[in-house]
């Protein structure tokens, strides 16, 4: 019996790294009963025949789970985020940012491709969400800003990198690693890149230092929250809500609201209410058709 850690998973096999080495394996069959399947990142115990080749026999606690894209136990969600060619998605990493609270994910914001505009234009982006308690981080890949800061800030972690095509992942990942991973071009008709990554995978470009190209991300949805505690995931929320007139203030369409006040007042982004008030709409929703059924 061995334990290791699955680095890739496809067609059925699972790559495990181990003291020995990586170790090819199959799943036992017990995992469909169990309606539990092996993930990348998961920690695992093996059994290995005479020919070298294993067979997952279990799988440990998990700190944190994603089904989309399907990988296990993160230390660090790095956000990538173009200051242009794509414009950033503010909702995208608004949403990202919930996700990562609701799994106790660290986040690191990386608005990247900051050698295509002045140093204002990043610090903006930063700005927004350092008052949200997000530690954030300039890069370029083309200058080599912000690279071995960003290293810093993973070594020794499992990290995934999140974000749309095009924004500059793979080539992080490329800086960060030195390897030759697969880049797309930029689409100009859609402002968005080609999907280039094939499939969950985890690279140790260090020792017990792991990095994630993770496709998918895009498409999560957010977490069940109540929409009445949705405000809580804005950290930047909290210093303003003793000027609501209303307990339970919602924060959407009641007067005298004090998040509404101080994003009137600069003092919250408007993009970052806008996202709040979208989120809630959607929460909502879906609790009045679940509580019409």
């Amino acid at each position: 019996m061995k334990s290791g850690t699955i680095i890739k998973g496809i067609g059925g096999f699972y790559y495990v790294k181990t003291d020995i080495g990586i170790i090819e394996c199959r799943a036992r069959g017990k995992f469909r009963n169990e309606a539990k399947v092996p993930t990348v990142g998961d920690f695992v115990d093996i059994d290995i025949d005479e020919n070298g080749c294993g067979t997952v026999k279990s799988i440990k606690k998990r700190k944190n789970f994603f089904v989309r894209p399907p990988i296990s136990n993160i230390d660090t969600l790095v956000l990538v985020a173009a200051v242009k060619n794509p414009n950033p998605d503010f909702v995208f990493i608004d949403k990202m940012l919930i996700i990562a609270q609701c799994n106790n994910v660290d986040v690191v914001l990386c608005v990247n491709k900051s050698d295509l505009c002045d140093a204002e234009a990043a610090d903006k982006i930063c700005e927004i969400y350092e008052k949200a308690n997000c530690k954030t981080i300039v890069t370029s890949t083309l200058s080599n800003v912000g690279i071995d800061e960003l290293k810093s800030l993973i070594n020794k972690k499992v990290t995934a990198f999140a974000g749309f095509s095009g924004v500059g992942k793979s080539s992080i990942l490329k800086r960060l690693t030195g390897f030759d991973l697969q880049t797309g071009d930029i689409s100009k008709k859609l402002n968005r890149g080609k999907h280039t990554t094939r499939c969950v995978e985890l690279l140790e470009y260090s020792d017990g230092s792991y990095l994630a190209d993770t496709p998918g991300f895009s498409m999560l949805d957010l977490p069940k929250i109540p929409s009445e505690n949705l405000w809580e995931y804005y950290p930047e929320f909290f210093d303003y809500t003793n000027g609501c007139k209303f307990l339970n203030c919602r924060h959407i369409n009641e007067r005298e609201c004090g998040i509404k006040q101080a994003v009137d007042a600069g003092k919250i982004s408007p993009t970052r209410y806008e996202s709040y008030r979208l989120f809630y709409e959607n929460l909502k929703q879906k609790e009045n058709e679940y509580g019409a059924r």
